[in-house]
């Protein structure tokens, strides 16, 4: 029964494997016809909105795709990381730049809050890029139009931690515990726009984990936010000191809702 289960289980990695190739083939010619759409319809009003839409899902997919690659290439032992130092503000502006149109088009107010002085860590970083960027995605995703976000760098001994908070739809106590496992997807609200693969968060927390750090989730519960901390260790320095044990944690100074959907 055993080795039935991992054959099973290898057979459901090359599964996912081949789907995502697979998936991945038709987006570049999708891109490219948009990109000539665009560029054909420069002038016609009417159509700058349908391509934007055609240019905004076909990315949303592509990153679903990449998620799915990556997750496979991680459970079969084929994932490499390529460290070097890399700055910590390039990694944040790099990761708000991927999601500034989604956070304009829900009309949020994201604050970023950086540390006294530039901190370095070593790491890959188109993967702590994507790191930061999955995290930042899912406050937007899960916050309400005209909702806030706040991304804090800080300085904490031989760490250096990235906190994404939002006033969103929160987590609930039983979710908490498992809102990093690979395929996981909880009652997070009643909208299926809410829905995903439940890829995401497991991925982060791998990535994070293979840089040497740790990540954890606090939520005072549904429909009270959810903060997001990742500690990362600087150069020179041993791996992280683990963070508080799990559960539902208040969250640290909190983020105040604004009095209108409209507002910030």
């Amino acid at each position: 029964m055993e080795q039935a289960l991992r054959e099973s289980d290898r057979r459901k990695d090359e599964f996912l494997a081949m789907l995502a190739h697979e998936l991945r083939n038709p987006l570049a010619p999708i891109r490219n016809a948009s990109q000539i759409l665009r560029i054909k319809a420069k002038h016609l009003p009417d159509f700058q909105r349908p391509i934007e839409i055609i240019e905004r899902q076909v990315n949303h997919l592509a990153k679903l795709v990449d998620d799915l690659l990556d997750v496979s290439r991680i459970t079969r032992g084929k994932f490499n990381l390529l460290k070097n130092p890399v700055s910590l503000t390039t990694i944040v502006q790099r990761a708000v730049e991927l999601n500034q149109p989604l956070i304009e088009a829900r009309r949020q107010k994201l604050d970023v809050v950086g540390p006294p002085r530039e901190l370095m860590v070593d790491g890959d970083e188109v993967r702590l890029i994507q790191v930061l960027s999955n995290l930042l995605h899912n406050a937007a995703k899960y916050s309400e139009n005209g909702g806030r976000i706040e991304l804090r760098i800080e300085h904490d001994g031989n760490a250096a931690i990235l906190r994404v908070r939002d006033t969103g739809v929160g987590i609930s106590s039983e979710v908490l515990p498992h809102i990093f496992d690979l395929f996981h997807q909880g009652e997070r609200g009643r909208d299926r726009a809410y829905n995903g693969l439940g890829i995401g968060l497991s991925l982060v927390k791998s990535l994070v984990e293979m840089h040497g750090g740790q990540v954890e989730a606090y939520s005072d519960g549904p429909g009270r936010g959810s903060e997001f901390l990742v500690r990362l260790p600087l150069p020179g320095q041993a791996a992280a000191p683990p963070l508080p044990a799990g559960g539902v944690h208040p969250l640290r100074k909190g983020i105040s809702k604004p009095e209108h959907p409209d507002q910030g």
